[in-house]
């Protein structure tokens, strides 16, 4: 067995969520932003450690290249390689839900978190649970469906709705 995973392909990650609920979708969609911010703050990090042994006069000239800068970049660059498909997956997964005929409605897909006025399903006011927001003749009839007919209630014909 390999000591190395390689991720799928674009192309199968593709095709792999095309039978996925919508809710499953956006919920994938949050865990890899969420995977990339992590690697947005490693990176951070790791730069911020790279430049105080880069900037330390008190080791030598050799060990602030060698262990500095090198080993930090080279974790920064394969961070990065992870970031650019993690990206590439969330367009994935935006562009399926964009096929299904439904509103992508995670923001501009990067660093958006804060925008986002849902959870990961896609649950949020004006929204429904598949991830499409409501038209308003969907939200009326809804609307209707919970109210019931006013002939039904008990409330002695006061008629509204109660909370």
């Amino acid at each position: 067995m390999s000591a190395e995973t390689r991720p799928i392909p674009a192309s199968q990650f593709a095709l792999a969520i095309r039978d996925l609920p919508l809710e499953t979708i956006y919920t994938k969609a949050h865990e890899i932003q969420n995977s990339i911010s992590h690697l947005q703050r490693s990176n951070a990090q790791l730069k911020e450690y790279s430049d105080s042994i880069r900037n330390d006069g008190t080791l030598s000239g050799e060990v602030r290249e060698q262990v500095g800068d090198r080993e930090c970049l080279e974790a920064i660059e394969e961070n990065e390689r992870v970031i650019a498909r993690q990206r590439e997956r969330v367009g994935l997964l935006r562009a399926e839900v964009e096929r299904r005929g439904r509103v992508w409605h995670e923001g501009d897909d990067e660093d958006d978190e804060e925008k986002s006025n849902g959870d990961a399903t896609g649950q949020s006011n004006g929204v429904n649970g598949s991830g499409g927001k409501l038209s308003d003749e969907e939200l009326r009839r809804q609307m209707m469906d919970r109210i019931g007919d006013e002939d039904d209630d008990d409330d002695g014909g006061e008629g509204g709705l109660h909370l």
